[in-house]
């Protein structure tokens, strides 16, 4: 049983890691000695950034501070109620965690503090099972919750208690969005099925339904298999980015929305080789990353046969300079050999990525048997074992994403 104690942040460790090195490759390159692998090409919506991942040639190392201010290490909250390993995604001075499938959003403060369920799990009205995107609007004390198949944005207080809906103009399988409460508009986007009559793939509307700008869905339609999924990263302010991720190898691309001037605009684009790739997009305020699977595997169990991406890499490209390489993330605050999949945590303009302190402490005591760390990473990495309890909540390794990072 996990028992309520040590709350929040562990030791010195949640504070503000120091200067890092540099990022750089094993011969000592930097991104900017990479080759440009970007070319900006013209399209009837305006120039577009294509990836040519043939002229993609070093790998460099990446420590996440170099891209985060504020990186630190917090632990949620040990009250059973608060209990979850989920998706994360940190709002500036709050933390949501949801867990899956029957499980309600939690929320937290910046320091791990649990302090309420958001909403409930059922069919009544703010009810759901399972929930694709949410915002939490600090100034207003409000939360944004879509539900992973619904015709309503539902709105609950900070106290996670349902307030109202917002409806929508057609079935939402998929959705993800951006409220604006002072305009009382709503941006979304949506998996796009050619089953939903009058269905769009983007649109601006305001909080009573009425449609203020759309896209047409039928030239980015997909069946309604629920293989596929979108994605919103919001990591540039201002910016509403919306990429459709295919289940299946085609040519896709990272999109701005604009509403207020009418614009779907595409910004990013891969030149796909010969041999076929599938891939997703995620952007930064000054680099894209490109996740690309490179192998798939089939797992085949007694009911069903599992797909799973058995090998990937990551490409990162400078917006400036469209240089780039391919990219290992390494996280600093446990040692220059741990790596995870940094890719799929940032979000919302943080960085949030979730670990299971019973998995945190065997990589700790993997790197400390191991001859790679100096003795300043040693002496660290003792006092992060000395103050992990196996049987705690979830860790969070938290940062916000930076402005102007140069790697």
């Amino acid at each position: 049983m996990k028992t309520p104690t040590r709350l929040f942040s562990l030791l010195g460790l949640a504070l503000v890691l120091g200067a890092c090195g540099g990022s750089s490759s094993p011969d000592g390159k930097t991104l900017a000695d990479c080759p440009e692998v970007l070319t900006v090409e013209n399209s009837p919506s305006g120039p577009v950034s294509v990836l040519h991942i043939d002229r993609v040639k070093d790998t460099i190392d990446v420590p996440l501070s170099k891209l985060l201010d504020d990186f630190r290490l917090v632990k949620l909250d040990n009250r059973e109620e608060a209990l979850s390993y989920g998706s994360t995604t940190c709002h500036g001075n709050y933390i949501t965690v949801h867990g899956g499938m029957g499980e309600p959003y939690r929320l937290f403060d910046k320091n791990g503090r649990y302090l309420c369920n958001i909403g409930h799990i059922g069919q009544g009205p703010g009810e759901y099972q399972f929930a694709y995107d949410i915002q939490v609007d600090e100034k207003d004390r409000q939360i944004y919750l879509m539900p992973w198949q619904t015709t309503n944005l539902f709105v609950y207080n900070m106290q996670g208690e349902y307030q109202r809906s917002i409806p929508l103009p057609t079935l939402v399988p998929k959705g993800v969005f951006t409220v604006d409460p002072e305009k009382q508009t709503v941006t979304v986007g949506m998996l796009p099925f050619n089953n939903i009559e009058g269905a769009s793939v983007v649109w601006q509307q305001d909080f009573k339904s009425n449609v203020l700008h759309r896209v047409d869905a039928a030239p980015y339609s997909v069946m309604p298999d629920y293989s596929n999924e979108i994605a919103n990263t919001d990591n540039v302010p201002g910016t509403f980015d919306f990429t459709i991720q295919y289940w299946e190898v085609k040519t896709d691309t990272l999109f701005h929305y604009q509403p207020e001037q009418k614009r779907f605009t595409p910004v990013l684009t891969l030149q796909l080789p010969d041999e076929k790739m599938i891939h997703s997009y995620l952007e930064l305020p000054d680099h894209y990353l490109m996740d690309v699977i490179l192998q798939l595997q089939q797992r085949k169990t007694d009911h069903s046969t599992q797909i799973f991406p058995s090998r990937r890499v990551c490409v990162i490209m400078d917006k400036h300079t469209r240089k780039g390489a391919f990219v290992r993330f390494y996280n600093d605050l446990i040692g220059p050999s741990a790596t995870i999949d940094a890719f799929f945590y940032f979000k919302s303009g943080y960085f949030a990525y979730g670990i299971d302190p019973g998995d945190l402490l065997v990589q700790v005591e993997e790197l400390l048997a191991s001859s790679k760390p100096d003795d300043k990473e040693r002496t660290r990495l003792k006092e992060l074992k000395s103050a992990i309890n196996p049987d705690d909540n979830t860790y969070l390794f938290v940062g916000k994403i930076k402005s102007n990072a140069r790697l």
